[in-house]
This record gives C-alpha cells, sequence and structure tokens, in this order.
C-alpha cells in the first residue's frame, strides 16, 4: 500500500493551490479566486489532507479516475 503522503500538485505562484493524497488520490484545493497568503494556502491544504479518512483504491479504479479525469471538459 502506498504511503499516505500529502504532494502539491498545482501551485498559484509560490502558494500551493490543489494537493493530493498519493495514497488515494483524494484532493485538497485552496478557494480559488479568494485573497490569501501562502502561510494561509499551505494550512488550508494540509487541515483538509490531515482531516480526510484515506481509502486506498485499487489499480483498475485509478486508472479509470485517470481517463476520466483526462477526458473531462474536452
Amino acid at each position: 500500500m502506498p504511503k499516505r503522503e500529502l504532494r502539491i500538485v498545482k501551485r498559484i505562484g509560490p502558494a500551493p493551490y490543489l494537493g493530493v493524497c498519493l495514497c488515494c488520490n483524494q484532493q485538497f484545493r485552496v478557494t480559488y479566486g479568494k485573497e490569501f497568503t501562502v502561510e494561509d494556502a499551505t494550512r488550508v491544504v494540509q487541515e483538509q489532507f490531515d482531516v480526510h479518512k484515506c481509502e486506498p483504491i485499487d489499480s483498475s479504479q485509478n486508472a479509470v479516475r485517470i481517463v476520466r479525469e483526462a477526458t473531462e471538459n474536452k
């Protein structure tokens, strides 16, 4: 099982905007359009990650998710 770990995958300047749990692929976002400091954005993403219940998905579910996300809005 992958280690439960947060990875920042998108930033707005130096501030994190989107983080992902490496174990279950759940996403954590900062509300776009609000003004925030780098520290506030980091805290928001980290707090969302800390409280989520990690439910690892199997590889077949992950493949379906990847295809779905790649074809959205096209």
